[in-house]
């Protein structure tokens, strides 16, 4: 999804913003996803529907796996586009974010990131990467409406991708159905020197959004998630690109559930929030 970057606004101002936006825009947003097995430049051709696919993920390891879905099963989206296999040009004076759907798509992954295909947790036959991929999608258009560009990105990252900020989003999984809260995790290696500071941020502005609870402690695969692992893949972020990832909520929890599945774009909210406020992104800055 590429949305052209407009003039600025104050912090306050953009918060305010955020939290009124009308949900219905994401369906009629200009969604420009990416789709890696191509190398032909992006192009951009309106369509009823996508196919879909079963997302890639860092799973923790209480997570479900679930099979992959089909590639006829389809999925909501405004724009289908050949995929790129090299990054887009830096345009000055824009600043673009990408929104990765954890788990979407990921049975295209190529051969090495083989292992990642066919994970993923689920609760009453209902796969993690639609779950993400909503999220995703609302918090899109609302930075579209912020004047972001905006990349939304299957499992499979374009090789050297980059973009202002990276955003992997997830959800957890667990046999406990009590088990419940949000994680966010930077990388282990962080060549930026900032994704530390988005993630603080990006956590204290999810859970104000939310009321869910911040879990203390992240995984080892949160942190050494392939998407920042750009020494061993070449699918993978641009070392100059800050990259995070969050685990928006437990799927198997009631309560996390009344956010990341039946209102997502509450869950949008505070990511959009996260992104407004942090001064490497802030519009106007």
């Amino acid at each position: 999804m590429r949305f052209e970057a407009i003039a600025g606004v104050g912090a306050l101002l953009v918060f305010g913003m955020v939290h009124g936006l009308d949900a219905a825009r994401t369906d009629s947003s200009v969604i420009r996803d990416f789709d890696p097995s191509s190398a032909s430049p992006l192009a951009l051709e309106p369509v009823s529907a996508a196919p879909a696919w079963e997302p890639i993920r860092a799973a923790s390891p209480e997570s479900k796996p679930v099979p992959a879905a089909p590639p006829s099963e389809p999925v909501r989206t405004a724009l289908e586009s050949e995929a790129v296999s090299a990054p887009p040009e830096r345009e000055p004076d824009v600043t673009r974010i990408a929104l990765q759907a954890g788990h979407w798509r990921a049975h295209e992954a190529p051969r090495e990131l083989s292992g990642l295909r066919g994970n993923g947790t689920a609760w009453q036959g209902i796969p993690e990467w639609e779950t993400n991929l909503k999220i995703a999608r609302s918090a899109g258009a609302m930075l579209e409406e912020l004047g972001y560009a905006v990349d939304i990105l299957p499992a499979v990252v374009p090789p050297s991708y980059r973009a202002d900020l990276f955003i992997a989003i997830h959800a957890d999984g667990s046999d406990d159905s009590n088990a419940s809260g949000y994680r966010v995790a930077s990388p282990r290696r962080d060549a930026t020197g900032r994704a530390s500071r988005f993630a603080s941020l990006l956590g204290r502005q999810y859970g104000e959004a939310t009321n869910l609870t911040r879990l203390p402690s992240v995984t080892r695969r949160m942190r050494n998630y392939y998407a920042f692992n750009y020494r061993r893949y070449r699918h993978a972020l641009h070392p100059q690109t800050v990259g995070v990832i969050i685990e928006t909520g437990f799927l198997t929890s009631p309560r996390d559930r009344r956010v990341i599945l039946n209102d997502p774009d509450r869950a949008a909210r505070g990511i959009v929030a996260a992104v407004a406020a942090f001064p490497e992104t802030r519009q106007g800055r």
